[in-house]
């Protein structure tokens, strides 16, 4: 019988493997809290945040998407405060990239 397998008269887990178990629980509970800690700072942004703001920052994205798909400058991207003024930007931004593209094959 190999030395590594489980010793059936004494039915106990060898010392590497329950050493291996107990690690991987200690990183997915940790996983767990990090990724919980994670969408609770978003939930918290988007109450937190205010339409308005949102409304700024989608513009600002809007203005600097549409610059992008001309071949113009494009403005540098601002620092965001929380993930919902980030994902704003993004959003304008691509919708002025998409917008920018429309007009520029028409002509």
């Amino acid at each position: 019988m190999p030395e590594n397998s489980i010793n059936p008269e004494k039915g106990k887990i060898p010392f590497h493997t329950h050493f291996g178990l107990r690690l991987l629980q200690v990183l997915i509970i940790l996983f767990a809290l990090l990724l919980t800690k994670r969408c609770v700072e978003i939930y918290y942004d988007n109450k937190m945040t205010s339409e308005q703001l949102k409304i700024e920052y989608f513009d600002k994205g809007f203005a600097s998407g549409i610059k992008k798909a001309q071949g113009l400058p494009e403005d540098q991207e601002p620092e965001f405060a929380n993930y919902s003024l980030k994902q704003a930007y993004r959003d304008g931004y691509r919708q002025g990239w998409d917008k920018g593209r429309e007009k520029e094959k028409k002509p």
